[in-house]
């Protein structure tokens, strides 16, 4: 079995390959193109961990560098790589598990309070003719409307939480998408899996009507099938959007579940910004016993299980002090399982390339073995320089 694993995924990875290989060939004919992006980021942090059983202080750090590589080959060929190479050093160095049909990561050092890992996240061949673009390989798949929470976000959910992946994870799949006139789109993603029955393949039909964009979905997803929608728009001039997803088990109807996300947002003429936002999940906790704060700052999540709590509320507020520093405070509450978390955060943009970041989390629940009081039970200081280029 491990031998038929291994094939399929060379077959793919040779397969795209190939598919470079001929692009290569009409690219000598025609114009070529290419760019290079990428940034490089310090990110010291300080984590001071208060649970009842468990009581402890951090000191980590993160030196993350990104390339971006776009080649345009001809009229209708592109190709896309993009590289995440961490240095991660300090008290407690974790690193996710790869993910995806073909594991492209590789670590050069792997210490337990040293590691250099590099991991490819974006690899895709695309080609596009008119109102046409068929594109395969590992690639961002974005289905979400709303802004913090993406019931409709099939493939790459992600946890808001990590502010350091701004790019967000993508997946390994083959994807066509067709443009109509009128502002409709057609978007169809097969995602193959080396588990037997796992695969994923699912559809989203977009249009414009009344004002406000709409999106509907359905999906082979996993063990489920899933039906859902999302809307975006404007309640006067306050932004107003919204996402649902109905998954219906193909095993039990019991474990049929629910997850709803809603906000409205609002700018005002002085710079201030305001969003509020609520998620609905079926099968979220209600009791704080159920709870675990490993359920929120875990980096990979699923559009099933977005946040621990049936009912999460959020506000979020920004505002300019001078044009070139910006300051954000978030507030969350978990409703039933007593969860809080607040997050303020100043931003500096030095010049055009480099910016910095004060970061704080702070997490709030409820301690079960003390009369139900609200403690904080972890907190995190982050300082972030970037330098883009």
């Amino acid at each position: 079995m491990g031998k038929l694993l291994l094939i399929r995924k060379n077959n793919f990875f040779l397969l795209f390959l190939f598919i470079i290989f001929c692009i290569e060939l009409q690219g000598q004919e025609k114009k070529t193109d290419f760019t290079l992006t990428g940034y490089i980021k310090y990110l010291p942090s300080y984590l001071k961990y208060n649970q009842s059983d468990y009581e402890e202080s951090q000191t980590n750090h993160l030196i993350h560098n990104r390339i971006n590589f776009r080649g345009y080959l001809g009229d209708n060929f592109s190709i896309g790589l993009e590289l995440r190479n961490r240095m991660f050093f300090g008290d407690e160095v974790r690193v996710p598990e790869p993910y995806g049909y073909v594991d492209l990561s590789h670590f050069f050092v792997n210490n337990p309070k040293f590691k250099m890992h590099s991991m490819i996240d974006r690899m895709w061949v695309k080609y596009q003719k008119e109102k046409i673009e068929i594109s395969i390989g590992r690639q961002r798949v974005n289905w979400g409307i709303n802004t913090i929470w993406n019931s409709n976000d099939l493939f790459n959910a992600y946890n808001f939480i990590d502010f350091d992946y701004i790019e967000r994870p993508g997946s390994d799949v083959v994807r066509f998408q067709y443009t109509g006139d009128d502002l409709s789109s057609l978007d169809i993603v097969y995602k193959p899996s080396t588990i037997d029955n796992s695969s994923v393949i699912a559809a989203l039909y977009r249009i414009n009507t009344m004002g406000y964009d709409f999106q509907f979905l359905t999906a082979n997803y996993y063990d489920d099938v899933a039906l859902g929608g999302g809307w975006a728009g404007n309640i006067k001039n306050a932004g107003f959007k919204g996402e649902v997803t109905y998954f219906i088990s193909k095993k039990s109807a019991q474990s049929n579940s629910t997850s709803l996300s809603t906000s409205i947002d609002y700018s005002f003429k002085n710079g201030f910004y305001v969003l509020g936002s609520h998620l609905y999940n079926s099968n979220g906790f209600s009791e704080p016993e159920e709870f675990s704060l490993q359920s929120v700052t875990q980096n990979v999540l699923s559009p099933k299980n977005l946040m621990p709590s049936k009912n999460t509320f959020l506000i979020q507020t920004s505002a300019f002090i001078t044009p070139a520093i910006n300051s954000s405070l978030t507030f969350l509450y978990g409703e039933g399982i007593n969860f809080f978390f607040f997050s303020p955060n100043i931003s500096y943009d030095i010049n055009s390339s480099l910016d910095a970041s004060l970061i704080g989390q702070f997490f709030y629940m409820e301690n079960m073995e003390n009369s139900g009081g609200i403690e904080n039970v972890l907190k995190g200081i982050y300082v972030q320089f970037k330098y883009s280029f």
